[in-house]
Formats: structure tokens, sequence, C-alpha cells
């Protein structure tokens, strides 16, 4: 019996056919598609180009181990579901296909590109272990459940932007080369996500784009190994959504990384082993919750984190630090969310140049610019014991009306020049020269700057009151 008649009568019946590596035909079994029948083929050697393009199969087609001698041309077809397991092919060109199944393509060997845009899959997109030398492009694909790529090799870029996936996006432990023409390991802006974005142990040699990206689960970059090239971004996550954010790059990762307007409910990061080659942008980042990873043993304080700010973020906005203040606020680290309140300002200040910095500096010392107002009150203790002291010791002074002025106190005379808003007669009353008018214009000084200062503070605290 000859191999098309074998091929033939399998088809008919429905069974499985191994071919042990035998020629088979690729117009032969174009053509047997198109007549009823069901096609599971298993280690052929499929001569020319299996040419299927708007063809309507209301079969399975299975075709595993097989070795395609051309590309694999399905655009337009409508197929029940694909099975190209272990198979090795040079090509893929899928635009416009339509899979009322899944799509699976496990431990493929691609020497070209894989073309599937834009596709529409109702079930599940799998290449798990495969390697693609070129480009897999997803690009505005509709995929009813996954795209599963773990454990594979895109040697020129996956791109996925645009794309409606209803299930998860899996690229855990794949690796990914740059695409010659944007420099993107993994371009996916745009993309929507039923569920969750997951690359664990992900390696990108390129730009990783989520740009505008809508995920209803979790963005997982847990242990991902980020390299921009040639001055580009790492990572954009600008304007992206999701339920959570788990962004923690593996130490040799390099380039910027960009949250810009981002917005999660809850962000997980460490801080403190942050890689020493990754800045990050923060601007117009929100999220409601800083938290931990269940297995996490040690957490981060805010001092840690201010820190981190400090030496890895660009820019100079002063929103990053209200965002992280809020979040400590709803975590009931007031304390801590203080700490972060305190640097805004002080970085606020100096961004005013010179006097600003300086009176941010007085405001600092004083009062904690308002978030520690307990300084106040030590401050104000502390000039009216010393100016008692100068004058218990130096006085009396000099009545200004010797039968009209009131016995002579040194406290009372210190707490009326010190406070500007309270009159006792006493400053009045006396007339300071020398050393006592010059210790008397200080205390009359320190007690401007102090009332300005709380003045200052307490306008802060009642607009965070309303807020």
């Amino acid at each position: 019996m000859t191999i098309k008649s074998r091929v033939r009568r399998a088809y008919r019946a429905g069974t499985r056919l191994d071919l042990a590596g035998r020629t088979v035909d690729a117009a032969f079994l174009a053509g047997l598609l198109r007549e009823p029948g069901h096609l599971d083929l298993a280690n052929a050697r499929i001569t020319g180009a299996l040419d299927l393009t708007g063809a309507r199969i209301e079969a399975p087609v299975r075709l595993r181990r097989c070795v395609f001698e051309r590309e694999l041309r399905l655009d337009h077809a409508e197929l029940l579901s694909v099975n190209l397991d272990e198979c090795a092919l040079p090509g893929l060109e899928a635009d416009g296909l339509r899979v009322a199944g899944d799509f699976a393509g496990r431990d493929m060997t691609v020497g070209g590109d894989i073309w599937m845009l834009p596709a529409r899959i109702d079930g599940t997109v799998e290449l798990d272990r495969s390697v693609v030398r070129g480009s897999i492009h997803l690009q505005q694909a509709e995929v009813g459940g996954g795209v599963i790529i773990r454990d594979a090799t895109v040697g020129k870029g996956l791109r996925l932007a645009g794309s409606r996936v209803g299930g998860n996006v899996d690229l855990t432990r794949s690796k990914c080369g740059a695409a010659a023409d944007t420099g993107a390991a993994v371009n996916a802006g745009g993309m929507a996500v039923g569920g969750g974005f997951f690359s664990h142990d992900l390696v990108a040699d390129g730009e990783v784009n989520l740009i505008g990206a809508r995920v209803a689960g979790s963005i997982t970059l847990q242990r991902a190994v980020l390299r921009g090239r040639e001055g580009r971004h790492a990572l954009l996550l600008i304007e992206t959504q999701a339920r959570m954010l788990t962004l923690r790059p593996a130490p040799e990762s390099t380039g910027t990384i960009s949250l810009r307007d981002a917005r999660v409910g809850r962000l997980v990061d460490d801080p403190v082993n942050w890689p020493a080659g990754c800045r990050v942008e923060l601007d117009g980042l929100t999220y409601e919750r800083l938290t931990r990873r269940s297995e996490d043993v040690d957490g981060w304080t805010a001092g840690q984190r201010l820190d981190w700010m400090a030496r890895f973020t660009t820019g100079a906005a002063l929103g990053p630090y209200d965002q992280l203040a809020a979040a400590l606020r709803r975590d009931g680290r007031e304390q801590e969310a203080r700490q972060v309140l305190v640097v805004r300002e002080r970085l606020r200040h100096r961004a005013k140049g010179r006097l600003g910095a300086l009176w941010g500096a007085v405001q600092n010392v004083t009062i904690g610019f308002g978030y520690r107002p307990g300084r106040a009150l030590l401050w104000l203790l502390a000039v009216v014991a010393a100016s008692t002291g100068w004058f218990a010791w130096s006085g009396p002074l000099r009545a200004v009306k010797p039968d009209e002025s009131p016995t002579w106190d040194p406290f009372l005379y210190s707490v009326d020049v010190l406070v500007p808003l309270v009159d006792l007669g006493h400053d009045r009353a006396w007339d300071p020269v020398g050393a006592d008018k010059a210790v008397t214009l200080a205390v009359m000084a320190a007690g401007w700057i102090l009332a300005t200062t709380v003045v200052a503070g307490a306008g802060r605290a009642i607009n965070r009151g309303g807020q």
C-alpha cells in the first residue's frame, strides 16, 4: 500500500498514523484536508508547501513531530483545532487564522517567523519550549483562552500589541531577543488581558513594552532579566493598569524602568535589592498598597525606600512622595508617612534656590515642616530658658518710665519679647542697651521665625486634613 493510500485511509477513519520519517506531498495533504475526515499524522516529512489559505476544515488537524520542507500557510483558514507539537518548519504564515479550539505548538522549531495577525483563537495558544529564530507576530489577535509561551526561545521579539486575551499570558523562563526594527524583546502595548501577565525568570534582551496594557489580574516580573539596548528603556509600564504589580528585576538587569502614570492596586517590589544598573521613573504612578509576597521574610522600612528613591529614581516630581506617604497611612504606618513627607518638603524647598533651601532648613530644624510640631515647643522653651538666664544675670534693665514700670521679671520679659502676639506690658516697659539689646533682638527674631514656621506647618496640616 502506498503512503498516500495509508494516509487517506487513516484520515477517513480518523486514526493516528506514524510515518516513521517517510515523505508525503504537501499538495496531497492540502487536497485531502478539504474532504471530510480527521488528520492525525506523526513523524512525516512534508515536501512542498502545505498551503491551506482560506480553507475551512471542520476536524482537528494534528501534525506532530513532522518536518516541513516549506512554510506552513494557514492565512484566513478556519480550523477546529491545530496541533503542531515537536514539528520543525521554516516558518508559519497564519494571518487572519480562525481556530474554534486550541492552537498548540509545543517543542516546535521554527526557522523564521510565526505570523498570526490578526488571528482569532477561541481556545489557547500554547508554544511551550519552542524555539522560534524569528519573531512571533500576535498583534491584534483575539484569544479566548491564554497565551502560554513558557521555557521558549524567541530570537527576534514577541509581538502582542493590541491583542485581547481572555486568560493568562505566561512567559515564564522564556528568552526573547530584540526585534530588528523596534529593539523590543516583548511588545504588548495596548494589550487587554483577562487573567494575569506572568514573566517569572524571563530573559529579555531588549525593551519590554506594556504601554497602556490593561491586565485584570497581576503583572509579575519576578527575577526577570531586563536589558535595555542602546539607551532604550528596559521596561515600559506607562499608563498600564493591573490589580497587582510584582516588580523584582534580576540583579543583572540594566536600563530604565518607567512606571509613569501606571495604576495598580498592590505594588510588590524590593527596594533593598534593586539592580544597580536600573533607574526607575515613578511620576504619576498610583497604587493603593505596598505589600510583600507571602514568602518574603524581611520587609523594608520607609528609610530604605527613601534611600532607593534618592539613588535610582529619575526626575524631580514630588508626587511619588505623596503617593508613598498615602500608602503608608493606609497601612497604619503614620510615623513613617510623616518621615516621607518631611523629605518631600525638603526637596520642594531646595528646588526654589538658595533662599528657598535656607527657609526650608529653618522649618525642618524647628518644626519638621509642620509634621513634627513638638519641636516648636522645645525650641520655645529653650529660647525662653536661655533668655531668662541671660536677663537674670544682666538685669534689671533700665525702665522707660520708672514710676510706671512693673516689677522686673526676666521670665515675663523674655516671654513678652519672644511671642509676637502676646502683650504682657513688659517688653515696652524696659529699655535694653548694649548686649541686652542684642539679646532682645535675637529673641524677638526667634519668636517671629517660630511663629511663621508654626503657621506654615498648621496650614499644611489643615490641607492634609481636607484631602
